[in-house]
C-alpha cells in the first residue's frame, strides 16, 4: 500500500498544480497497486471531471460508492456528476441517499 499512497500523493500534488492529466496517471498507477483505495478513486473522479471526461468520472465515482457505500460524500459527488450529465433522476436519487446517510450518522441526544 505504500506505493499506492505515494502515487496518490504525487497525483494530488499534480492536480493542485493544475496538471490534471499527470494526476490521472498517478491515480491510475495507485489503483493498479491497490484497486480498493477509495480515496484514489475519488481523486481520479475529480480529476477526470475537471477535464469534462464525465463518463469516466462517473465510473470512478461509482467505484467509490461500491467501496464505501455508507459514506455520504461519495454519493454526493456521484450526484453532482450525474447532474452535470443531465441525468437528473439519478442525481436526485444519489442526493437523497447521501442525505439519509448523513442524517443516520448524526449524533442523537
Amino acid at each position: 500500500m505504500a506505493d499506492a499512497r505515494e502515487r496518490y500523493r504525487q497525483g494530488f500534488a499534480d492536480f493542485v498544480e493544475g496538471r490534471a492529466e499527470e494526476a490521472i496517471g498517478h491515480y491510475r498507477a495507485a489503483l493498479e497497486d491497490d484497486p480498493g483505495f477509495a480515496l484514489a478513486w475519488a481523486a481520479l473522479a475529480r480529476a477526470l471531471a475537471s477535464l469534462d471526461r464525465l463518463d469516466e468520472a462517473v465510473e470512478a465515482a461509482r467505484r467509490v460508492v461500491e467501496l464505501e457505500p455508507e459514506d455520504p460524500l461519495g454519493h454526493t459527488h456521484l450526484s453532482i456528476l450525474y447532474q452535470r450529465q443531465g441525468r437528473i433522476a439519478e442525481a436526485e436519487e444519489e442526493k437523497a441517499l447521501a442525505a439519509r446517510l448523513m442524517a443516520a450518522a448524526e449524533p442523537r441526544s
